[in-house]
C-alpha cells in the first residue's frame, strides 16, 4: 500500500490527463474515446472464446473499476452495468464526458478498496489497466472478489515490464518522474497477485516488450524514446480469470503432470489453447528480442500428457 499523498499525487496526475483530452475532444482534435467500444467487443468475443457466453448474452451484472469517465462496460451486453471510479465526481461535471457515457450504466464514485456493493452481487468485474493506479493492490483484490458472485470471473489487464524495468520503474516512481503509476508489476507478479487472491486463470495473454520498445523508440515524443532507451517500455498483460468460491484453486485439465503445473506450459512455444507453433513461447512470441531460449516443440510436451 502507498501513502495517502502518494496515491493523490496519482489522482492529480490522471485528473489531467482526462482534462487535457476533455479539451481536446471538445475542438475536434481527438476521437471521441472509440477505443471503448473496440475493446467492449473484444472482451465479447473472448469471453465466448472461452466458452463463457452466458456472460455475453445480455442477462449479467456487470461492474467495471476505475472505467474513467466511460468505460467499456458502456458497451457491454448486460441486465446491469455499473461503473465505479474515484475521480467520478470530476466527470459527471464535465459535459464533454457525459456526453460520451450510456444512459444505461449507473456511474459512481469510489475506490476498489472499499466497494459499496453487497458481496456475490456481480457475474462479471472488470478492471482495466487500473489495478497499478491504485492506493492498496491487496485491498482492492479481495474487494473483487468479495462482489463476485461464486461462478463469476474477473477480467483484468495492466501495463507489464520486464524484470530490468520493474527496477528502473519503481526508482522513477518514487522519484516522481511517473507520477500516475503508483505501483509496478512483471507478468510474473501480475500472475502472482491474481492466484494469491483466489482466482483461477482461465486465459492469459502477454504482449510483446521487443514490439513496445520498437515503437517507444520511432515514436515522436521524447518521453517515449527515454523509455525506451531506460528499458521501461510497457506492454499489456491480459487476464481472464474465475472465481474459487470456496473450493480453492481448480486443476486445469489440458495439464497432465504436476511438474508442468508448477507453472513451466506457459513457456511451451505453444502456450494454453493455440494449435499453431510460435517462436518465442506464450503462443505469442513474448520473449522475442528478450530470450534465447530453446523452447521445446510440441512432440516434446505431449510425452507428458
Amino acid at each position: 500500500m502507498v501513502s495517502a499523498a502518494r496515491w493523490q499525487r496519482a489522482q492529480q496526475y490522471e485528473r489531467g490527463y482526462w482534462e487535457s483530452l476533455a479539451t481536446n475532444i471538445a475542438g475536434g482534435t481527438v476521437s471521441q474515446l472509440d477505443w471503448y467500444r473496440w475493446r467492449s467487443d473484444q472482451l465479447v468475443d473472448r469471453l465466448r472464446a472461452l466458452g463463457l457466453g452466458r456472460l455475453t448474452a445480455g442477462r449479467a451484472r456487470v461492474l467495471e473499476v476505475g472505467s474513467g469517465p466511460v468505460g467499456i462496460v458502456g458497451f457491454f451486453p448486460a441486465a446491469e452495468r455499473v461503473a465505479i471510479d474515484p475521480l467520478e465526481s470530476y466527470y459527471a461535471a464535465n459535459p464533454t464526458l457525459t456526453a460520451l457515457r450510456s444512459p444505461s450504466v449507473e456511474y459512481r464514485g469510489g475506490s476498489v478498496e472499499a466497494l459499496p456493493f453487497e458481496s456475490g452481487r456481480f457475474d462479471l468485474t472488470i478492471i482495466e489497466n487500473c489495478i497499478d493506479h491504485v492506493r492498496d493492490v491487496s485491498a482492492g483484490m479481495r474487494e473483487l472478489k468479495r462482489v463476485l458472485s461464486r461462478t463469476g470471473a474477473l477480467y483484468l489487464t495492466v501495463n507489464c515490464r520486464t524484470a530490468w524495468g520493474f527496477v528502473v520503474h519503481r526508482a522513477l516512481s518514487r522519484l516522481r518522474v511517473d507520477a500516475g503509476h503508483p505501483h509496478t508489476f512483471t507478468p510474473r507478479r501480475a500472475g502472482a497477485l491474481l492466484r494469491d487472491h483466489g482466482f483461477t486463470p482461465l486465459q492469459f495473454e502477454v504482449g510483446s516488450y521487443a514490439v513496445a520498445r520498437r515503437e517507444d523508440l520511432a515514436a515522436p515524443d521524447l518521453r517515449a524514446r527515454i523509455k525506451a532507451v531506460l528499458g521501461v517500455s510497457e506492454f499489456l498483460v491480459r487476464w481472464r480469470c474465475e472465481h474459487c468460491g470456496e473450493e480453492g484453486l481448480r486443476r486445469i485439465p489440458e495439464v497432465g503432470d504436476a511438474w508442468l503445473d508448477a507453472g513451466i506450459v506457459p513457456l511451451s512455444t505453444l502456450g494454453w489453447e493455440s494449435a499453431e507453433w510460435k517462436p518465442g513461447g506464450y503462443a505469442t512470441g513474448a520473449s522475442e528480442g528478450v530470450s534465447g531460449a530453446d523452447l521445446p516443440d510440441h512432440a516434446y510436451w505431449e510425452k507428458w500428457f
